[in-house]
């Protein structure tokens, strides 16, 4: 589906939300590599290996939130250039505008069930691709 997009990294410390998104991920496009971090210090070891085309990031998570992971890897010359999507349960207007501000590409609320999911991925490869063409 998107061809620029060849592997994410979804950054959630929630094993449900982990496996409905890449339960979806396999049913739109499942040539994408999805690999997983469960808060931002386990993302930023799982980087020292690979880079993803493309970063899922949940705001609420121990020991390194989504807003500290953001900005970190926003400051860092080798990744900063990896798209970055805030996808999370609860933000607040305010919360998604100071994401953007630092780097986040897009903001999403986590959906609810499993069609919801698959809607929600679909329009996260297209725009993403659709901003790594532009790149």
């Amino acid at each position: 589906m998107s061809p620029s997009i060849n592997s994410i990294l979804l950054v959630d410390d929630d094993q449900d939300y982990k496996y409905f998104f890449y339960k979806a991920i396999e049913k739109v496009d499942p040539s994408i590599n999805v690999t997983t971090a469960a808060d931002g210090i386990e993302a930023f070891s799982k980087l020292e290996s690979a880079i993803p085309d493309l970063i899922i990031l949940d705001f609420n998570m121990p020991r390194m939130n989504g807003l500290a992971f953001l900005k970190d890897i926003k400051k860092n010359q080798a990744l900063k250039h990896i798209p970055v999507i805030i996808y999370s349960t609860f933000l607040s207007m305010f919360d998604s505008n100071e994401f953007k501000v630092l780097g986040a590409v897009h903001v999403y609320t986590k959906p609810v069930g499993f069609s919801e999911t698959i809607d929600t991925v679909n329009e996260i490869l297209k725009r993403t691709g659709d901003i790594r063409k532009c790149a």
